[in-house]
């Protein structure tokens, strides 16, 4: 039993020599540096692994790649869209004003229905070899109206006479003449 006893005295004797057993307050201070010390370096360590993972250059070059290729649809769309509207505008257009080679002149002949079927809404200028028809009318839809004004430039050689031309009306056509120089 005394064996026991002298067990029992020497465990709490070593108790008793415990300097962070004593003082409590400091037992919490090395507690809370240490769980702050491992919290410190396990955020460290994944920020060093999350930093190398982006500075790593295969992965900064799939990115540009991505970010590149992402840029290129966005133009090619662009492009598209814009492509379209130039032709749906052309092809508006193109019933408006229109030429014709004959065999004696050209004749740029104006669709009239849409300018007020007016001939007066239609201004023809010349200048070096260049004719310039400008036209302008107004359109009504169910919700409102809309103003058209069309421009087309026909630049011509050498072999014709801008300064004889001639304008007349045909129906809902206004015909320019341009002669041919022989």
């Amino acid at each position: 039993m005394d064996e026991n006893n002298n067990y029992e005295n020497h465990e709490h004797h070593h108790h008793h020599d415990c300097w962070l057993c004593n003082h409590p307050v400091f037992k919490h201070i090395i507690t809370a540096l240490m769980v702050f010390l491992g919290a410190y370096l396990a955020f460290y360590t994944v920020a060093d692994w999350h930093f190398k993972r982006m500075m790593d250059p295969a992965i900064q070059m799939r990115r540009i790649e991505r970010k590149m290729m992402h840029e290129q649809k966005q133009i090619e769309n662009m492009y598209r869209r814009n492509m379209e509207r130039g032709i749906r505008l052309e092809e508006q257009n193109s019933g408006y004003i229109r030429a014709e080679k004959k065999p004696d002149a050209y004749e740029i002949i104006v669709n009239l229905r849409p300018f007020d079927n007016s001939e007066k809404n239609v201004e023809v200028r010349t200048e070096d070899d260049t004719l310039t028809v400008i036209a302008a009318g107004e359109k009504e839809t169910r919700h409102h109206e809309k103003m058209i004004k069309v421009i087309q430039q026909f630049t011509f050689d050498d072999n014709v006479d801008l300064s004889a031309i001639t304008k007349t009306r045909k129906g809902n056509d206004y015909v320019i003449t341009v002669p041919l120089v022989k």
